[in-house]
C-alpha cells in the first residue's frame, strides 16, 4: 500500500526543483547531502513514479513532479503569508485591521482617513484590499475583512451596509477636446458620437450612463471598457476618448491632461460601508467608516456648488 508523503518529503521537493541539485537542496534545508538523497529516495518510493532526471549534472523535474511543484508552491505561498502576518502581527502588537474597497478610493480618500486613524490607533497594522465592490464585499461576507468601502452592491445574508454618500458624476475630457474650452456644464447631447470610454458593467456604472443618453441616440460606443475608474481617466488623459465618473479620480489628475465639467443630467453613485452583522463592532472600524463619510461628503458638496 502507497505511503503518503511527509512534510520533510515536499520539502526536500521543494528545495531541489528550485536549485536543481541536491547540493543547493541541502544547503537551502541547512541539511547534508545524504539526507536529502536519502528523502528523495523515500518520496519516490511513496508516490511510485520517478520526480526528476538528470541531465548534464543537474536534476530536472520531470512533468509529474511540475505539477506537484504548482500544489507545493501554492502551499508554500500561504505558509509564507501567515509567517509575514505573524511578524508584521509582532512588530505592531497584535493589533490588525483589514479594509477592503476600490481602488478609486484606496488611491484618494482612504489615505488621509488612514493617516488620521492612525493617528487615533497608534501601533495599528492595516492592510488594504484594492479590488471591485463585489470582491470587497465579499471580503467583508468571509470575514477576511473588518470593514468594506464600495459602491452598492446587492445585498448579502449576513453584512450590514450603510450608505456614506451620494457621489454626483463628472465628464471627463481629454485636455484638447473641443469642450473642455469652455467651463460650464457638459450635457449628454453634445457627447452623442464622441468615442467613449467605458465603465465597469459589473458595478452596474455604464447602466446609470446610460440613462442620460437615452434620449441622444443611446450611449456613445466605447472604445475601450475599463472597470476601474482611476484606469479609465488614465485612458481619457492619453485622448482616446471621454468618460462619466465620480470625482474622485479628479484629485489626482493634472488639468495639462484630462478636463473635468459637470454633467447634464445629473447622475449619481451611492458609496457604502460594509461589515458582518455578528462580528463585535471595532472603534477602528466606526471611527473609519465617519472619515471616510465626512470626505466623500465634502468632495460631493464642491462638486454640487
Amino acid at each position: 500500500m502507497a505511503r503518503a508523503l511527509a512534510f520533510r518529503h515536499i520539502e526536500v521537493i521543494h528545495a531541489v526543483v528550485l536549485t536543481g541539485s541536491v547540493t543547493g537542496a541541502a544547503r537551502r534545508l541547512h541539511v547534508t547531502q545524504p539526507a536529502v538523497s536519502n528523502m528523495l529516495r523515500d518520496a519516490r518510493e511513496r508516490v511510485g513514479f520517478d520526480l526528476f532526471a538528470t541531465k548534464a549534472g543537474r536534476l530536472l523535474p520531470l512533468p509529474p513532479t511540475l505539477a506537484l511543484f504548482e500544489e507545493i508552491e501554492r502551499s508554500f505561498t500561504g505558509l509564507d503569508g501567515i509567517n509575514g502576518l505573524v511578524e508584521r502581527l509582532r512588530q505592531h502588537s497584535g493589533r490588525a485591521f483589514v479594509v477592503a474597497c476600490t481602488p478609486a478610493l484606496a488611491a484618494t480618500v482612504l489615505p488621509e482617513a488612514l493617516a488620521a486613524l492612525r493617528d487615533q490607533f497608534p501601533g495599528l497594522l492595516v492592510t488594504v484590499h484594492s479590488r471591485s465592490a463585489d470582491y470587497a464585499a465579499a471580503l467583508v461576507s468571509s470575514q477576511k475583512a473588518d470593514v468594506g468601502l464600495a459602491l452598492s452592491v446587492p445585498p448579502i445574508p449576513g453584512v450590514r451596509s450603510e450608505v456614506l454618500a451620494e457621489m454626483p458624476m463628472v465628464c471627463y475630457l481629454p485636455a484638447g477636446h473641443r469642450l473642455a474650452r469652455r467651463h460650464g456644464a457638459v450635457r449628454a447631447a453634445e457627447l452623442a458620437g464622441e468615442p467613449r470610454i467605458g465603465a465597469s458593467q459589473q458595478e452596474g456604472v455604464d447602466a446609470v450612463v446610460a440613462r442620460a443618453f437615452a434620449d441622444c441616440g443611446g450611449l456613445p460606443p466605447a472604445t475601450v471598457e475599463c472597470a476601474a475608474a482611476l484606469a479609465a481617466c488614465a485612458m481619457v488623459g492619453a485622448g482616446l476618448g471621454f468618460t462619466i465618473a465620480v470625482p474622485l479620480p479628479a484629485t489626482l489628475l493634472t488639468p495639462r491632461r484630462v478636463a473635468i465639467r459637470p454633467f447634464v443630467p445629473a447622475l449619481s453613485l451611492p458609496y457604502c460601508a460594509y461589515w458582518f452583522e455578528a462580528r463585535e463592532p471595532r472603534e477602528e472600524r466606526v471611527r473609519l467608516v465617519e472619515l471616510i463619510r465626512e470626505r466623500l461628503l465634502a468632495l460631493a458638496a464642491q462638486w454640487d456648488r
